[in-house]
This record gives C-alpha cells, structure tokens and sequence, in this order.
C-alpha cells in the first residue's frame, strides 16, 4: 500500500465522515458529541469496506474482464458494500444501546438501510476512481518495463554485433566458404544461405524481445552449420527437441548464446573437440532447454556480459517464473534455461 493510497483515502473518507455529520438527521435528545463519534465511526467502517473493495478489485484484475463486467461488477459490489457496513453499524447500535441508552435515540431516528443510499454513491465514486489510477499505474509500469525490456534487447544485439558476429567469424566463414565454390558448388550455395539467414537473424530483429524456439534452433542449426566448416570432426551435434516445446516463446538470442558458448569456451580450444547436445522439453508445463559440452567450466564461462544480459532478460519477460543456470554434471558443462508455465 502506497503512501499515495493512504493520503487519498485519508483525505476522501475525511471528506465523507464531514458530509455526512451535516447531513446528519438532527436528533436532540443525543448530544452532538455522541452523534460526531457515531459519524466516525460509520466513516470507519466505510474505510474498512473501502479496503475490502480494494483487495476485491485486485484479485479480479488478473482476470481481464472487460469494461462492461467490470462496470457491473462495481456497481453490484459498491452496493453490496453499502448495505454491509449499514447493517453492521444498525448491529453495532443496537449491541451498544443497552449500555448507552443515548444510542438507542440514535438508532431509532437513523433506521436499518437508512445510511445506505449516503454510503452507495460514496463507493461508486471510490471505486472508479481507484479503478482509474490502478489502471493508469499498469500501463505506466508496463510501458517501464517494456522499455527496460527493449534497452536489455539492444544490449543483447550490441553484443551480438561487437562479440559474436566478429571479423574472426565472419572471415572464417567466407574463407571456407570460397574454398567450398569450386569443389561443391551446391554446399556452397547452401552455406551461403545460412550465413545471410544468420546475418538476417542479427540485425533485422528490430525490437522483438521474444522468439519461438522454433526460430532460435533454426538459427542455432544455421550457426552449427558454419561453424562446422571450421571444426570439422571435432564438431560432434546432436539434438533432442520436444515438438511441443517449438512453439514456446524464448528470448532472442537465448539458445544460441549457451551454444556459442559452449563452442567458444568448452569446444573451440580442445585439440579433439568435443560433444554438443542441445535437448528441449515441456514438463508439467514448464520449458527446459539444455545445452550440454564435453568441456570444463571455467570463471568465465559463468560470468560473462552475454550470460548475465540473457538472466537480466529472463527476469524482465517472465519474472521469478525463469531462470539459468551453469554447472557441470557428468563431466560436461551443462546451461539450462527453464521458463514457468505461466509465462
């Protein structure tokens, strides 16, 4: 609960318990006094109600109903509300008149559901207005983290630009490929393809923060595919991907960060090379994509700006419900990205 919150709810139902004392119906046999402490003490009740309505309201959000349930979800509950604080407080009236004989006046001269029609239009008018800066603070935190979400995607993409996309890659890449023209034309040609689909995939990914793991892995196989003409044997792939996870949204970049990685850092500087396996799944609705190499972890293979940028992006698109990690198990480095179900 904000400090905002508090001062406007201060401030409304002050404002109420003050109409509501000069609106009061005169009784002279009660002191003013009393009347005053029956006053605020059904502008208290109002507030609780108000708290009530408050935490109701929250917990239907997360439903997206539309404007038009909404409107009558607020009227019935705004109402509902008037009459439940009416009735506690003609009960509680009753309850004090027998010790407090000056209350029974009160009670009498204010009977049940009088005080509803005073406290109805108050509710309304509190719930709209709550409904309203709730909805504006949403969208306002929305458009922040949407924009933290972009920053962290062109981060990811100035990396991608500086590290990995790099002159060493990319003559490599050419090299082989020039070597490839003359004795296989149509690998070549296919190779070709792959690097301008890389190429593609690097710069004209606009903003989109998300992809579908089919996408990645396309990249990801493209990616291999060049690589290997480097390794060579020393190159050993395999996959293993649930058709059910393809459509399961990732962030760009994701799986083939932990591949280029596992290349780089595992691979790329044993004589003999190594094995690379990359296995994606949904179990009890959760994707976990694994990517294991027959190599050693060292301190920075965990702690690099590429690894920390994708756990900086998990955190942004799906919250507590994803995360990663990096270990070793079996003698192999092993990263595994999962996402929750309700992301």
């Amino acid at each position: 609960m904000t400090l905002r919150f508090w001062l406007l709810q201060s401030l409304g139902w002050s404002l109420f318990m003050l109409i509501a004392y000069i609106a009061r119906p005169s009784e002279a046999s009660v002191s003013n006094a009393l009347q005053f402490m029956g006053v605020a003490a059904f502008s208290l009740g109002g507030l609780l109600a108000s708290l009530a309505l408050r935490w109701l309201y929250r917990k239907l959000q997360a439903d997206g109903y539309g404007e038009l349930r909404w409107l009558g979800i607020l009227l019935v509950a705004s109402l509902l509300a008037a009459v439940g604080v009416d009735l506690i407080f003609h009960a509680f009236l009753s309850l004090l008149a027998r010790p407090f004989p000056d209350l029974a006046a009160l009670r009498d001269a204010q009977p049940m559901i009088s005080r509803a029609p005073l406290l109805a239009p108050a509710f309304i008018a509190w719930s709209l207005l709550y409904l309203a800066i709730s909805r504006q603070t949403r969208l306002a935190e929305a458009a922040r983290h949407q924009n933290d979400l972009r920053l962290a995607l062109k981060e990811a993409q100035l990396q991608r630009l500086l590290g990995h996309i790099s002159p060493h890659f990319t003559f490599n890449t050419l090299n082989n490929i020039r070597a490839l023209i003359l004795k296989a034309p149509d690998l070549a040609r296919e190779q070709i393809t792959r690097f301008a689909s890389t190429l593609r995939y690097q710069f004209a990914g606009g903003e989109e923060a998300l992809v579908t793991l089919e996408e990645e892995m396309a990249i990801v196989r493209d990616y291999l595919s060049l690589v290997g003409l480097q390794l060579g044997d020393r190159l050993r792939y395999s996959e293993q991907v649930d058709p059910l996870a393809l459509p399961r949204h990732v962030p760009r970049f994701c799986v083939q960060l932990l591949v280029e990685n596992a290349i780089k850092h595992g691979l790329g500087p044993r004589s003999k090379g190594g094995e690379l396996h990359v296995e994606a799944a949904t179990r009890g609705g959760m994707l976990s994509v694994e990517v294991r190499n027959s190599g050693r972890l060292s301190t920075s293979t965990g702690s690099g700006t590429g690894l920390n940028n994708l756990r900086q992006r998990l955190q942004l698109s799906f919250g507590a419900q994803a995360g990663l990690s990096l270990g070793e198990q079996d003698e192999c480095v092993v990263a595994n990205v999962w996402i929750g179900s309700t992301a």
